[in-house]
């Protein structure tokens, strides 16, 4: 199973999906990362654009967000953890089979080896509804 995780420094897991610099891709098994790879995040507009950090990039009414450059990205793998973000992302991931793993773990080689032992306190309660 190939799980992963937003991060800005490769080291800790990341704020919001859609601002990440990377994602760690972790290969597993059932209780031990096999392999660890570096993917930079080309695949969201936020990113792409080079959006400054605080800056939200808002939709017009009836205006529709892709998020299939990120689902693209990211299609080898079966979950992705992250610390927030917007409920329609979170809704294409889940209609491409990546689950969403909303945490406030901090440490991704951490957040990744709780998750596969079933020991990862997630939080939906991190996902925006303002996007």
């Amino acid at each position: 199973m190939k799980i992963a995780v937003a991060t800005n420094d490769k080291v800790r897991v990341t704020g919001h999906l859609g601002r990440c610099r990377s994602f760690l891709v972790y290969e597993t098994n059932d209780s031990e990362i096999l392999k660890k790879e570096l993917r930079e995040n080309t695949f969201t507009h936020h990113r792409m654009h080079n959006e400054d950090e605080h800056e939200h990039h808002h939709h017009g009414e009836g205006q529709a967000h892709s998020h299939q450059a990120l689902v693209d990205g990211l299609n080898d793998c079966s979950h992705v953890i992250f610390q927030s973000g917007g409920w329609r992302v979170i809704e294409d991931l889940q209609a491409n089979n990546i689950t969403p793993v909303l945490t406030d773990e901090r440490i991704a080689d951490e957040a990744v080896l709780k998750f596969l032992k079933g020991e990862l306190v997630t939080k939906e309660d991190n996902s925006c509804d303002h996007h």
